[in-house]
């Protein structure tokens, strides 16, 4: 059973809780996030020359640390990345894999390379 608060105390609590998510908590977790994102061939890429050799032409970079955002669900912050608009991959990125390189298995595990959770488990000082 969900509770749901009456019209006392409850309700401004949650609604500081909200402002704390979307003005403050959101902004900072998902600049983190970014900061802390490979981005292959770049900021915090541990690609090998294999792989970069690999990469098309128009390869565009950042697709995985440009998809990540946040947003307010039911009083919950959610702070997600995907990859791209055609496939997810964030947590493949986020928690190690079999790297598969354009459609080429490269035949080696890619070590975990932690984004997310590390942009949520900082400490943060209230001002």
């Amino acid at each position: 059973m969900r509770y749901v608060p009456s019209d006392g105390w409850e309700v401004g609590v949650l609604a500081c809780t909200d402002r704390l998510f979307v003005q403050r908590l959101g902004p900072e977790i998902t600049a983190d996030a970014k900061r802390y994102c490979p981005v292959f061939g770049g900021q915090n890429s541990t690609a090998t020359d294999v792989s970069l050799a690999a990469m098309p032409d128009d390869y565009e970079p950042g697709a995985l640390r440009d998809s990540i955002e946040f947003y307010l669900r039911i009083h919950t912050l959610i702070v997600r990345a995907s990859g791209s608009s055609d496939r997810s991959y964030a947590y493949f990125v986020e928690t190690g894999h079999n790297v598969v390189a354009w459609g080429y298995v490269m035949g080696y595990k890619k070590p975990a390379q932690p984004f997310l959770r590390p942009s949520l488990y900082q400490v943060r000082l209230g001002a």
